[in-house]
C-alpha cells in the first residue's frame, strides 16, 4: 500500500518539447499593407538650411541631429537632395532661408 501511495504522490515527468516543423510546412506570412498614416510617417522630409557656425548648407533628415551631407551653395545642396527623394519614394523638400524661415517659392 505504502508504494500506491508513492506513486500517485510523485509528480509527472516534464514533458519533452514537440519537434519543430519543417520550414516548408509553414504557411507564408501574409504581407501586411500599412494604413495610411503609417505610411505617411514613412516618407522622409529631407530640409535644405544654412549653419551659422561655418555658413555651410546642409541636407538633414527630419529628426536627425547631424547632417546627412554639406555643401558651400544651397545649389549644391538641392542637386543632392533631388537624388534622395528619387531613392526614397513619397520624401519631399522643405527649403530654408539663410535666416532659417521656410522658403516658399
Amino acid at each position: 500500500m505504502a508504494e500506491e501511495k508513492k506513486k500517485a504522490a510523485a509528480k509527472p515527468a516534464a514533458k519533452k518539447p514537440a519537434a519543430a516543423k519543417p520550414a516548408a510546412a509553414k504557411k507564408p506570412a501574409a504581407a501586411k499593407k500599412p494604413a495610411a498614416s503609417e505610411a505617411k510617417s514613412d516618407n522622409k522630409v529631407w530640409h535644405i538650411t544654412k549653419r551659422t557656425e561655418d555658413d555651410k548648407w546642409q541636407v538633414k533628415a527630419r529628426g536627425n541631429e547631424r547632417a546627412t551631407k554639406l555643401f558651400r551653395t544651397k545649389a549644391e545642396a538641392e542637386e543632392y537632395v533631388k537624388t534622395l527623394v528619387s531613392n526614397n519614394e513619397g520624401s519631399r523638400v522643405v527649403k530654408h532661408k539663410k535666416t532659417g524661415e521656410f522658403q516658399t517659392k
